[in-house]
């Protein structure tokens, strides 16, 4: 893209003219709210009356599941957010169900049903926050296995 020196300034120019429109400007300066680039690692609860709370100001979330401790929740989040939740470790053979915080028959928070369950460890899923509800953008998701969505 060609300069035109003015001074000591530098204007950017193209074919549509010099410097930056008003949405180029508004785009560098949007800011993710929260700007969250943290880990937890959390012990799955006992039951869903009893599930561990994921929190929702961190990004990745390592989640270790036991022979009686299987449950974990996710709370809303902000517009944008994106969220990994991964099964780091499974000790006792069961698997990880995740279920929104305000628990199973309220308003589910997940987009595409109520609960994600990994039954192995090592699977992860990351999620994006839509304003209302949490899509599923990555991860290893099907409907059968792996990270299963009912």
């Amino acid at each position: 893209m060609p300069k035109i020196i003015d001074g000591d300034k530098q204007i950017l120019t193209s074919g549509y003219g010099t410097g930056l429109t008003s949405k180029q400007k508004l785009s560098r300066a949007w800011v993710l709210k929260p700007t969250v680039y943290s880990t937890e690692t959390v012990i799955a609860g006992n039951g869903t009356s009893n599930a561990t709370v994921l929190s929702s100001t961190t990004t990745v979330s390592l989640v270790q599941t036991k022979a009686n401790a299987t449950h974990v929740t996710l709370g809303k989040g902000v517009e944008g957010q994106l969220k990994v939740i991964i099964h780091k470790s499974i000790l006792g053979g069961n698997a990880l169900v995740i279920t929104p915080e305000d628990g199973i028959g309220g308003s589910s928070i997940f987009a595409a049903g109520d609960t994600l369950t990994s039954n192995l460890a090592a699977r992860a899923v990351q999620l994006l926050f839509d304003g209302l509800k949490w899509q599923v953008v990555a991860g290893e998701i099907t409907g059968t296995a792996e990270m299963v969505i009912a």
